[in-house]
């Protein structure tokens, strides 16, 4: 019962690709963004930006996937806070970048999948060892 409460679960080895695939289309969503609009603005900001968010997610996924607590509770919290960030602009663009909308909502649905398996009940005993243990 112990080695299965140490081991990683499934849910939170899928959870962790789909929150990676998630940053890989966001990068690509915001590489498109820019190539379009480069003539029109300057995309320093934007690229500074985006390079903070995708890089503070990767260490949040990086330090959920070993079972960090924190991160997952951390992870929750931007999905909340995405949530209307990220749904009224793909609606507003689906006329006129439909590929770009279908990703964006691509995203959301496997953000949600992603939270989904974090916080199931294996994940959550999983999470709740590694809290507790004294394993590296």
């Amino acid at each position: 019962m112990i080695k299965e409460l140490l081991e990683k679960p499934a849910k939170v080895i899928l959870a962790v690709r789909f929150l990676y695939l998630i940053v890989a289309i966001g990068i690509v969503r915001t590489s498109v963004t820019i190539i379009r609009h480069a003539d029109v603005r300057s995309p320093d900001f934007l690229i500074f930006t985006k390079f903070l968010v995708y890089a503070t997610s990767l260490f949040l996924i990086y330090q959920a996937g070993k079972g960090k607590n924190w991160a997952r509770w951390s992870l929750i919290v931007i999905f909340v806070i995405s949530i209307p960030l990220a749904i009224l602009p793909n609606f507003d663009s689906m006329t006129h970048n439909p590929v770009l909308s279908i990703l964006g909502f691509l995203q959301l649905g496997l953000y949600v999948v992603a939270i989904w398996f974090l916080f199931h009940e294996s994940s959550s005993r999983w999470f709740g060892v590694r809290g507790t243990s004294k394993q590296p």
